[in-house]
């Protein structure tokens, strides 16, 4: 399983505009790729305009195919004039493990 975390930030005058644009690209991503286990996203309660996105993946080609789809291209060039600052996406690989 691939899971991914995305901390990204609006500017303050759009946080609005950018909660509905992570809103739009959860839906479309959930309704449309194969392979994706789980999106969401929160907003920081001590941090107001600053995001998390968490999702899970069943592997590396199901992300990779998520990043090349044409609502995730369309989504986050959607979210561009609204972005803080770059993004922080810390991509990680699980394995099961007994308790």
């Amino acid at each position: 399983m691939i899971l991914v975390h995305a901390y990204v930030w609006s500017l303050p005058e759009h946080r609005d505009a950018y909660r509905a644009g992570l809103r739009a690209l959860q839906e479309s991503t959930l309704a449309s790729d194969e392979g994706c286990l789980d999106y969401r996203f929160w907003e920081s309660v001590t941090e107001p305009g600053a995001f998390v996105c968490v999702e899970a993946w069943t592997d590396r080609a199901a992300l990779d195919a998520h990043l090349a789809a044409p609502h995730h291209t369309a989504g986050s060039a959607a979210l561009d004039p609204y972005r803080a600052r770059p993004a922080d996406v810390r991509v990680y690989e699980a394995h099961p493990t007994d308790l």
